[in-house]
């Protein structure tokens, strides 16, 4: 009788421990369920501060003028123009790292201004600052532009206001700035039919026909011309 006692007095105890077990889970399901939400909210906390970077984060950088062409051991001053988080914008071009691609073309000190040589041809010009670059190309060229200077991207420049591109390019497109380096939209023709050039755009097209062929291409803006010719290979 005396052990069926306390083998009784043992099973009250057993099942007396239960509910303290099954009133532990709750709490511990409630501490998981809270530590989920700590933890989603610390993630999105982080990927919000990607896509909406805090206002004196520096998101962008600009080079103007854009493209520009000088003639040999002539000057240009470039600016470099950053945007920040809160969209506001601040002249960099003192704090920025200036560096050009080809020191033979021109070189750039530390405050954007560019200096070329006397060789002909394109150097890529860098602004840097932080995690932030942004390039544009300088050519150098010896043509004489009487108030605009020529410019061709896509074209292999030959120095004297000439150049040369594949017939197999099909297309390339023109620009011109005026004497101070700032882009204009002049009115542009070509001496060739065979290489027509649209008069507002800019466009010169051409087949594999006018291979061999060359043509005089000018733009003309209020008082100020320029000219390149454009051999087609």
């Amino acid at each position: 009788m005396l052990k069926l006692g306390k083998q009784a007095a043992e099973l009250r105890g057993h099942e007396a421990a239960k509910p303290a077990l099954s009133i532990k889970r709750p709490r511990t399901k409630r501490q998981l369920v809270a530590l989920c939400a700590i933890t989603l909210f610390v993630v999105a906390g982080a990927a919000c501060g990607k896509f909406f970077p805090d206002a004196g984060t520096l998101v962008a950088i600009t080079i103007s003028p854009n493209n520009p062409t000088i003639q040999p051991s002539k000057t240009q001053q470039f600016t470099a123009t950053g945007t920040f988080g809160d969209n506001s914008t601040k002249d960099l071009s003192s704090t920025v790292t200036w560096s050009s691609s080809s020191a033979n073309i021109a070189t750039i000190n530390s405050s954007g201004l560019a200096t070329a040589g006397t060789s002909v041809g394109s150097t890529t010009i860098t602004a840097k600052s932080g995690n932030q670059t942004a390039s544009t190309t300088l050519t150098v060229s010896s043509q004489t532009s009487n108030g605009l200077t020529i410019a061709c991207a896509s074209c292999t420049p030959l120095g004297s206001g000439a150049f040369t591109v594949s017939s197999s390019v099909g297309s390339v497109t023109f620009t011109a700035t005026d004497s101070n380096g700032q882009a204009v939209t002049p009115t542009w023709t070509s001496s060739n039919v065979a290489i027509p050039i649209g008069s507002s755009t800019g466009i010169a097209t051409f087949s594999i026909t006018a291979t061999g062929q060359t043509t005089t291409i000018t733009a003309t803006a209020s008082s100020a011309t320029g000219s390149a010719t454009l051999t087609i290979q």
